[in-house]
């Protein structure tokens, strides 16, 4: 297993209190030992614009402090698809978040949509053809569901429900169909945990749906699987469920 990581993700930066750099602190401390670290370079303009516009890239480009560590984590997440495409599974472990980062907007502590420049990136460069983008955070990614509205190409599945049991049957049944694909990312939300906003599901949960992602990947694109830091804002266990999820992935 790769983690991609920064210290740079741990700027300081405004936004709201609970996307704060102590999240990244935490998970890092529990699963440093877990895998190779792999130290990510920022992206580039002409990677942003794969999917957002100019008019976004010149409002952001005014906040220097947020953009610098923007930048980084776009290029952690591009760094993150591509070792997973050469056939090891991956995770980055970013600030800020993404999915819900439009094509000319950005809100809820996202700025770049992290997960769709790294899947068009690697689309663009003929380097894959299909994927599936399987959301797991509580809130709907809507920013990746507009960008790939008219990509038929890239599946983009946001997980929705009421209760534990609902939400785990709607990740397996996604993941049981079988298709043809060349890469599966995962937006890692950890905000669907039962001490967190959602309320809904437990540590061996986050294994077991990356265990299914593991499954599916093996099935229909060759292995090739990663997952990129969404939410996720109870500080006591968010290590534990994000180390959860990625035993069951590797």
């Amino acid at each position: 297993m790769k983690i991609i990581y920064h210290e740079r993700f741990l700027t300081p930066y405004p936004t709201a209190g609970v996307e704060k750099p102590q999240r990244l602190k935490t998970i890092y401390q529990v699963i440093k030992d877990h895998g190779e670290i792999v130290t990510p370079v920022p992206a580039q303009p002409e990677d942003l614009l794969l999917v957002h516009t100019p008019r976004l890239l010149k409002s952001m480009a005014s906040q220097a402090d947020v953009h610098e560590v923007a930048l980084l984590a776009v290029g952690g997440a591009i760094l993150t698809a591509s070792l997973a495409l050469a056939g090891e599974p991956a995770f980055g472990l970013l600030r800020p978040p993404g999915h819900h980062a439009g094509p000319d907007s950005h809100w809820g502590f996202c700025f770049y949509n992290n997960m769709a420049i790294a899947i068009e990136r690697l689309r663009r460069q003929g380097r894959i053809q299909r994927a599936l983008i399987l959301d797991i955070d509580l809130h709907f990614g809507d920013g990746t569901d507009r960008i790939f509205a008219a990509v038929p190409e890239v599946e983009v599945v946001n997980i929705e429900a009421a209760t534990r049991e609902q939400f785990l049957f709607a990740v397996k049944n996604t993941l049981q169909v079988s298709r043809q694909l060349d890469i599966i990312g995962v937006s890692a939300g950890f905000d669907t945990y039962v001490k967190d906003w959602g309320g809904l599901l437990q540590t061996e949960d986050y294994r077991q749906i990356g265990a299914w992602v593991k499954e599916a990947a093996q099935r229909d694109c060759q292995g090739r699987r990663f997952g990129l830091l969404e939410g996720g804002y109870y500080l006591p266990d968010l290590g534990k469920n994000c180390l959860a999820f990625l035993t069951g992935l590797a």
